[in-house]
């Protein structure tokens, strides 16, 4: 069988820590195993003539968020056209099975990677989605690697597909000595949702990450960090990381179900500070039934001394937040132009909103 995997471009810029579509590598690395003829169309780096590409294929197959749904019902469009059996999997699969069912043939609701009988051996596919050329596009050569799946809280902003599972550290270390070996790696995202749920296993990382002497970043909880753990990170290479913050208001960090407190994110923005240890986090703003005022005091309970930007909650397939806010067109559109010339201002960007801003 003859399977063509189709990436569309990503609403992310291409040197984005999180640039590389690991669910759909990992999908091609298990497709490639069980013996099938794998081909990657991946848009973020190419365009390409797509019914040339697909003649003679015998299945195509689809992944993303609802950025991606015009492109997914446009190519499938084409693929029935063309005779070709059609399948989709990731967010839109899992959480609007019925409404994909109607422009594509097959839909895997869940975990893709899993259904297809994935094991924690497996190294996504790079090869396939071009990782010479972003290589060459990039500054730094650095690879995505995930050392845990999945997220075992449920904060009411974030979606998740995936059932939370560790890896083997082993298995981790091995993966990157791979990458270093053969792409000449200098750097590694980790890609978990979150980096540091158990000390012990993060204490093990870092060493780890000493010994071979690479830079990297992650994604962390403000708890558990302690001040061995800082210590740990910055003796061990890391760069940066990103935290989930989301506010500085109690009450609100209670309706988003984030189990943190106030002082837990001071004491721990404050211990990163301390050791210098780069680092960036959100707050959370335009939640239901927030107001004009309501953004603007977030806002201004902001700390100085933390490095924090201010964005527009989304209503993001799979989540709860965003659908309701009292804020008009004119105050939602005012609040982003502000809120995304200050972060690239400091050389970020913001992840862009849905169409009509989830404004009713």
């Amino acid at each position: 069988m003859k399977i063509c995997l189709i990436c569309h471009k990503y609403a992310v810029p291409l040197d984005d820590p999180c640039c590389y579509p690991l669910g759909f590598m990992y999908a091609s690395a298990v497709l490639k195993s069980l013996g099938y003829a794998v081909k990657v169309l991946n848009y973020n780096l190419w365009d390409y003539d797509l019914k040339e590409e697909i003649k003679g294929h015998d299945l195509v197959g689809f992944t993303g968020f609802e950025e991606f749904l015009p492109y997914i019902k446009r190519d499938a469009a084409i693929c029935k056209e063309m005779g070709i059996k059609t399948i989709l999997g990731g967010a839109l699969a899992t959480f609007k099975p019925e409404e994909m069912g109607k422009h594509v043939d097959d839909v895997i609701e869940g975990e893709v990677e899993r259904a297809m009988g994935l094991r924690l051996d497996f190294l996504p596919d790079y090869d396939g989605f071009g990782i010479e050329e972003y290589h060459k596009r990039h500054s730094v050569k650095y690879m995505g690697v995930l050392t845990s799946r999945g997220c075992p809280f449920h904060c009411t902003f974030c979606a998740q597909t995936c059932s939370f599972s560790y890896r083997p550290i082993k298995h981790v270390f091995d993966e990157i000595d791979i990458y270093v070996a053969k792409y000449r790696t200098e750097a590694i995202i980790f890609n978990d949702n979150t980096f540091n749920l158990k000390k012990d296993r993060f204490m093990a990382l870092c060493t780890g990450m000493k010994e071979r002497k690479l830079r990297w970043g992650a994604a962390i909880r403000v708890e558990p960090l302690d001040e061995e753990m800082a210590k740990a990170a910055k003796e061990g290479g890391c760069q940066g990381f990103v935290v989930g913050i989301e506010s500085f208001n109690q009450a609100r960090l209670d309706m988003m179900n984030k189990q943190v407190t106030v002082e837990q994110i001071e004491r721990c923005l404050d211990m990163l500070n301390h050791y210098r240890i780069n680092y960036s986090g959100n707050i959370l703003v335009g939640f239901e039934n927030d107001t004009y005022e309501d953004v603007e005091r977030e806002i201004h309970s902001v700390p100085a001394r933390f490095n924090v930007f201010p964005v527009m909650v989304q209503p993001f397939i799979g989540t709860k937040n965003g659908y309701t806010r009292k804020l008009d067109k004119e105050q939602f559109n005012y609040f982003s132009g502000v809120f995304k010339e200050y972060v690239e201002s400091r050389g970020k960007y913001l992840y862009p909103a849905l169409p009509d801003g989830g404004v009713q």
